[in-house]
């Protein structure tokens, strides 16, 4: 039903853009530039990276729950498909607060909470939901805990649904409103977690799998989800990652079993590529440790011998630059890499590596631009630029030529 309900709102929208299509080269076709909300043009034989924040309305633009999301299908649709992060509360389509909620996504390690309560023979405590109206009864939930009960907190989204609404101003009644409606939704799947526990850590892990697919579908339209959107999980994160944005399969500050871990891995990620090509990050190749964790997962994502399935990219780089999201260029080290995962147990044909952004175009040349896409080619790898359509073109020297989306 809310699935349903969901698709139905997409499809009556009318907020999605005009876009015009033009042709890359084919030998570019490995090419991966960056696209935002106000994109107009692509190129429909590219892939493209989808920033969040670059792809939301602006809050004031009070636009209807869908309308971002119906922005994105047209993207999609009119490209040869988009990387979108989609893994954990913050790091969603969705804004649990600056927007009202098209299709809010179960963090992924909610699952591992739930999974490791029921492995101990224990059901997870329910998320408070008052209602949405009820300025008193959000206002007795003074602490995270007490809102979200034995699921990982944010005191972010605590703080904005605990808010007096009568007192508010304007634009901050709406986000309280967005807040609480966001804290509903995310009580609604959790009770479904809570109530797999009877039939063990399995049964759990296997319902929040169908809850992350169910938002995948809900947000990009299952034909979208199917052909063009290729979600992104941060699988490794950051120790920045885990503390401040809640990435990952594990929650700061709580002692998981690493069974648990593994388990809500297994369920979750098999689960997504079932409905279409996922993508894994974040793996320094320089470190033995991140090559061989990224080994492991694609071993358990792809083996060896499973036959023809959806793919999986996964994103490699160098070391974070300090104080960047960009990572040092280490192509150098990307034959090395993709020797490891050929000799390990993994079905190659559905395994692309992404080699992570790390040309910037200030300063540079055609012939510096060339020179990467170029190698990359060579290395049997896609690479991401930071550069958008137009910019991008415009360095090449390609034609315009436009195409009828299809």
């Amino acid at each position: 039903m809310i699935l349903s309900s969901m698709l139905l709102a997409l499809a009556t929208s009318t907020s999605a853009p005009t876009l015009e299509s033009w042709t890359a080269p084919a030998d570019h076709a490995h090419v991966v530039p960056r696209l935002s909300r106000r994109t107009r043009r692509v190129f429909s034989n590219l892939r493209y990276e989808g920033n969040n924040r670059a792809l939301r309305a602006p809050f004031e633009d009070h636009a209807p729950a869908c309308a971002d999301a119906e922005r994105t299908q047209a993207l999609a649709k009119a490209s040869k498909g988009l990387f979108l992060l989609r893994d954990a509360l913050f790091s969603q389509q969705d804004h649990p607060v600056h927007h009202p909620s098209c299709a809010l996504m179960l963090p992924p390690n909610w699952v591992t909470v739930a999974v490791h309560d029921a492995r101990a023979g224990r059901v997870t405590a329910p998320v408070q939901t008052p209602a949405l109206d009820d300025d008193e009864a959000w206002a007795t939930l003074d602490t995270p805990a007490k809102l979200f009960g034995g699921f990982p907190t944010s005191e972010s989204l605590h703080r904005w649904a605990t808010k007096s609404k009568a007192s508010a101003s304007a634009d901050d009644q709406l986000r309280v409103a967005n807040a609480r409606t966001s804290v509903h939704t995310l009580a609604a799947a959790a009770e479904r977690l809570r109530a797999a526990a009877s039939r063990g850590p399995e049964a759990v892990a296997a319902e929040g799998g169908e809850i992350i697919a169910e938002s995948d579908r809900a947000y990009f339209g299952v034909r979208m989800r199917h052909d063009r959107v290729i979600p992104l999980f941060v699988e490794n994160p950051s120790e920045h990652e885990i503390v401040d944005e809640g990435k990952g399969l594990v929650v700061h500050g709580r002692a998981l079993d690493p069974e648990a871990i593994a388990l809500t891995r297994e369920y979750v990620y098999r689960r997504r590529l079932r409905d279409g090509a996922m993508a894994i990050e974040r793996y320094d190749i320089t470190r033995e440790s991140d090559v061989q964790r990224a080994i492991e997962v694609l071993e358990m994502l792809v083996p060896a011998g499973s036959g023809p399935g959806h793919h999986v990219y996964v994103w490699v780089g160098g070391p974070l630059i300090p104080g960047t999201e960009r990572t040092e260029d280490v192509h150098d080290r990307m034959p090395e890499f993709v020797a490891a995962l050929e000799a390990a147990d993994i079905e190659m044909d559905r395994v692309t590596v992404f080699a992570r952004p790390v040309f910037q175009s200030r300063g540079k040349t055609r012939d510096d631009l060339s020179a990467a896409v170029d190698r990359a080619r060579d290395q049997g790898v896609i690479y991401g630029v930071n550069m958008n359509t137009a910019a991008l073109r415009s360095m090449m020297g390609w034609p315009t030529q436009s195409v009828t989306p299809p």
